[in-house]
């Protein structure tokens, strides 16, 4: 029989199941996943083959290597750049807050609800490509701008309130 089209093995499930567990993979994480795994075509892994498996066991025990094409390495550190400012704005519109390592992880959950729920991609930020992290840095400047309007028309309108109160 072909590895290929051979199905899961019942000890595969289960080692993957358990590390998705340990892990602690929601199940919409578990499902991008084995969908981005298997270019969309599952997103169980009750519907991947032996080969998907081994390939996921190998990602979630950080035995695999990233395919590399030509300019991967350009691209991962535009990909750097981009996150780096989507992070810089989360703090700046006040989404984001803290410097211990516990803090930094509530904030990258934080951004990966904020992107997967109201994000123009709909996507946690490790799953983006580089357009779609630069859509999404364009929507969080967006919002910075408009925080900024609303902090100046709120200073033009408290100073005008307080000339008003000395007369």
């Amino acid at each position: 029989m072909d590895y290929k089209s051979k199905t899961i093995t019942p000890a595969q499930l289960k080692k993957i199941q358990t590390m998705f567990t340990r892990i602690g993979f929601e199940k919409e994480d578990k499902m991008n996943l084995i969908g981005r795994l298997t270019d969309g075509r599952a997103t169980s892994t009750k519907d991947i083959t032996f080969d998907e498996a081994a390939r996921l066991i190998n990602h979630l025990t950080g035995k695999s290597e990233p395919q590399r094409t030509s300019g991967w390495r350009e691209n991962q550190e535009e990909a750097r750049k981009v996150v780096s400012c989507i992070y810089r704005i989360a703090y700046d519109i006040g989404m984001c807050y803290g410097d211990t390592p516990e803090d930094k992880l509530m904030n990258c959950a934080k951004i990966n609800r904020f992107c997967r729920e109201r994000g123009t991609v709909k996507k946690n930020i490790s799953q983006m490509t580089l357009q779609e992290l630069r859509k999404t840095r364009r929507q969080f400047e967006s919002i910075l701008r408009k925080s900024l309007d609303n902090s100046v028309k709120q200073l033009i309108k408290n100073t005008i309130n307080q000339k008003v109160t000395l007369k």
